[in-house]
């Protein structure tokens, strides 16, 4: 009998801690919920602060402000949303390792806060998909390009869900319009990166969606921070991927105008001047900068600098390469700032010195940008010829007439060997189209493609390039389409193989 209660009683009891376990666990599953239900997304005026002053680089202020909002409002996702663009741009403008590690926490700190975010919220899976999105940009620079493959097929995944959900929140047009615009244009080296993703790239509507976003109306709040960004990136696609440079500059003039404040609108407004021949404009950017503790300093603009005052032939280029070369921590460009101090040295005859810096190139920075990939190549060569590199630099400047009279100085017979007399057809040919007198050009153009038959170089290609294009504005499709496939059919040359295949495809397919 005794047995029997102590039975009965050891029943109840575990009855009792079963129940007593399932309410504490219900407990603890509602107060996730009520947790999760509290977090929010919202602007304040300190946070609106905040995200203006990253846009302007001033990254600094900006996490002072955003750091005492998080002890203020601890609930307000939006802190952690503008923290991580903090982070991700420190990280990208130094690529320093210590940056990047920083930024790794600071973005998992992010999306465990964003689940905290009911899913009525329009921010919720918008400020996922920035997370995952910018995430892959810095391991694409960090050449994990399967890592970042994964990120932006997440990014596109939730804003693409987020567009279906919310189809008026114009903030999913970035995300969207971007992944659009570079999976339209993507080598044939990374069609893999496609296939992977499963997304399609369409350029124009990619544009449209950044074009709607760049050009709202909206002058105060959150969203014209939104439009200033997406107006950054319009610019910039239709520079580098759309090849619509008139448009280009039009639309970074608009969208940049407050450059001598906002270190921003003077990176992108000085990389386009440049990248357009307008480097005295590009020189005069660069000058009225800001320059103060407040901002981030970025070395990259010294490099721009240099090689714009380089494209001068000014004898202070050297001050501005020599600053980015001996301060900047990243990978990238370092290459590329050897060779134009190289460069620099051949110009202004100091052929020990040049040589110097030429034989540095192959144990500095990471072979990822085209230009640290021309340098390198460059590393293996003989130094350049004083006369034609002249000519090229003041061409890349803009200083037409000026490269035109150091031309007219060169008797072709006298260059030693038959890739030089391909060089100087190319570049005196680029002159001569340049300044409208195509007769010329033309001759030039066909004089470098036979000289440049077995060059290892990138003359004879694009010259061919060149003058497919002419024929096909022309209307000349016979000409065109022969022109398009003879730059094909270089096989020797080892420089821009995949810019040149690309722009000969890209030709004979507007002719089909």
């Amino acid at each position: 009998m005794c047995k029997k209660i102590r039975q009965n009683q050891k029943e109840e009891l575990f009855v009792r801690n079963k129940l007593l376990r399932t309410f504490l666990l219900l407990l603890l599953i509602n107060s996730a919920y009520l947790c999760k239900a509290d977090h929010r997304f919202y602007f304040s005026e300190k946070l609106l602060s905040a995200q203006a002053q990253n846009l302007e680089l001033r990254l600094n202020c900006a996490y002072s402000l955003l750091q005492e909002e998080l002890v203020d409002d601890p609930t307000n996702s939006a802190v952690h949303y503008l923290l991580h663009f903090n982070a991700f741009l420190k990280a990208f403008i130094s690529e320093d390792q210590s940056d990047y590690a920083i930024y790794r926490q600071v973005q998992n700190n992010a999306l465990f806060h964003y689940e905290g975010l009911h899913d009525s919220i329009a921010f919720k899976k918008l400020a996922q998909s920035d997370a995952y999105f910018y995430g892959a940009t810095l391991k694409a620079k960090l050449e994990e390009f399967y890592g970042a493959a994964i990120d932006v097929n997440r990014a596109y995944s939730l804003v693409n869900e987020n567009h279906r959900l919310f189809p008026k929140f114009l903030p999913n047009n970035k995300i969207r319009g971007i992944i659009k615009i570079y999976l339209s244009k993507v080598p044939d080296n990374y069609i893999w990166v496609v296939r992977l993703l499963g997304i399609g790239g369409d350029m124009q509507e990619g544009l449209r969606l950044l074009r709607n976003l760049a050009h709202t109306r909206q002058d105060s709040g959150f969203m014209q921070h939104f439009a200033k960004e997406a107006a950054y990136l319009y610019s910039f696609s239709l520079m580098h991927v759309a090849k619509l440079p008139a448009l280009a500059w039009s639309e970074t003039l608009k969208c940049t105008n407050d450059y001598t404040t906002n270190l921003m609108s003077t990176y992108f407004r000085s990389t386009i001047a440049v990248k357009l021949n307008k480097n005295e404009t590009a020189i005069g950017i660069l000058e009225r900068r800001p320059i103060s503790a407040d901002y981030a300093t970025v070395y990259f603009l010294d490099y721009l600098s240099g090689v714009a005052k380089l494209n001068k032939l000014d004898v202070t280029s050297i001050l501005d390469l020599y600053q980015f070369y001996t301060h900047s921590e990243g990978k990238n460009y370092q290459k590329s700032v050897l060779q134009k101090m190289s460069w620099y040295y051949v110009i202004f005859k100091n052929e020990s010195k040049a040589t110097y810096y030429k034989m540095q190139i192959s144990s500095v920075g990471k072979n990822i940008n085209e230009e640290d990939k021309q340098a390198m190549r460059y590393s293996s060569k003989d130094l350049p010829h004083e006369q034609l590199l002249k000519i090229r630099l003041l061409y890349d400047g803009g200083y037409v007439n000026k490269a035109q009279a150091v031309a007219v100085e060169i008797d072709v017979k006298s260059l030693e060997n038959i890739q030089l007399k391909a060089e100087y057809c190319y570049r005196r040919g680029r002159i001569m189209e340049k300044l409208g007198q195509w007769d010329n050009a033309i001759k030039l153009y066909e004089a470098c493609t036979l000289y440049g038959a077995d060059s290892d170089e990138y003359y004879a290609s694009f010259a061919s390039i060149y003058l497919g294009d002419f024929y096909l504005k022309q209307g000349r499709k016979i000409e065109a389409k022969k022109f398009y496939e003879r730059a094909l059919g270089f096989k020797n040359n080892k420089e821009y193989v995949s810019a040149a295949k690309n722009r000969a495809l890209e030709g004979l397919h507007q002719l089909k």
